[in-house]
Order: C-alpha cells, then structure tokens, then sequence
C-alpha cells in the first residue's frame, strides 16, 4: 500500500509540472524574435533531446508558414526506435502502446498526441498554440507542413516527451521554416 502511495505522488508530482497544463510552462522569454519576410526560409538544426528547441524566429499572428522536415539520423526514445507499426521514427513518433508502461502515458508534455511527436508552441500564447506536426495540414506535392501563427511571437519546437526525460533521446533533423 505505501508503493502504492509513493508512485501515485510521483505521479501526480510530474503530471502536475508536465506541458499538458500550459500555464505552467517556463520557456524562458518570449520576445518577437527574428521576423521571416514573405517568401522568405530558415534553416533549423534540430535535436530531440534539447526540450525546449528556441528557433529564434518570430511568427505573426495570422500569417501562413511551412516546415519542411528531413529526418538527417535515427530519432530514438531510449530504447525505442520503431512505432506501432514497427517502422522506424519519424516527426509522427509513436502511440501509447508502445510504451513498455501504460500509466506513464500521463507524463508526457501533451496527452493529445503522440510520444516524440514533434510539437510547434509560441510562448506568447502557449494555450492556443501547442500543435503537433500531426495537426498540421500536410502537402504532399511539396512535402510540406502548413499551419497559420496563432499570437505574434517566437516559434518553439520540441519531441513530446516527459520533463526530465530529454537526456535519453537521440536523433537530429534538419527543418526549413518559410514564411508563405
């Protein structure tokens, strides 16, 4: 009964600091950041284990963007390296059932998606603006993620995963940003 105890308050402890309750995310500033002119791209160097990627560019409210993702390693959460559907990781990750343990399913940032999903927020309006890539409308003749910017203010990206958790990942892409 006492284990039970102890891992119910480990288990709330974390659920509690998790990204699943927005307010309480510490992204450090949310200055506007580098603004992208019309037609203009960025290229982003991103690693999963870094839990919060700052790209240092600023969106603007109601302005279409576009990603462009090209997965330049294996991505890997510890020891997983495949989905449910045992094809190797990619941006859409892997669902629940795939973790060794169930329960630790309401440990990751974003109950609503999937594990290591790669996830877009802005800290201007973090409520609104958390997405995963699976939210996002995809372009298959230009191989493309398209999404409109929620609030003016800097873009962040991370894999949905468990604070604390980043330091087991492993895996780096190479991600364009282009203002449409």
């Amino acid at each position: 009964m006492k284990k039970l105890k102890t891992l119910a308050a480990l288990l709330a402890t974390v659920s509690l600091t998790s990204c699943s309750l927005p307010g309480l995310m510490s992204l450090g500033d949310a200055q506007p950041g580098e603004v992208l002119m019309p037609g203009e791209t960025t290229a982003l160097q991103f690693f999963t284990n870094i839990p919060n990627f700052d790209t240092e560019i600023g969106l603007q409210e109601g302005v279409q963007y576009e990603l462009k993702i090209n997965l330049l390693s294996n991505w890997l959460d510890s020891t997983i390296d495949r989905n449910e559907n045992k094809q190797t990781l990619d941006q859409y990750g892997f669902a629940d059932s795939v973790m060794p343990i169930p329960a630790v399913s309401l440990l990751k940032r974003s109950r609503e998606h999937n594990w290591f999903e790669l996830m877009l927020l802005q800290p201007n309006c973090k409520r609104s603006s958390l997405v995963g890539i699976s939210d996002l409308t995809f372009d298959e003749a230009s191989g493309s993620y398209n999404f409109v910017a929620t609030c003016d203010g800097k873009l962040t990206l991370f894999v949905n995963d468990s604070h604390g958790f980043y330091s087991n990942n492993s895996g780096f892409a190479s991600i364009s940003l282009s203002r449409v």
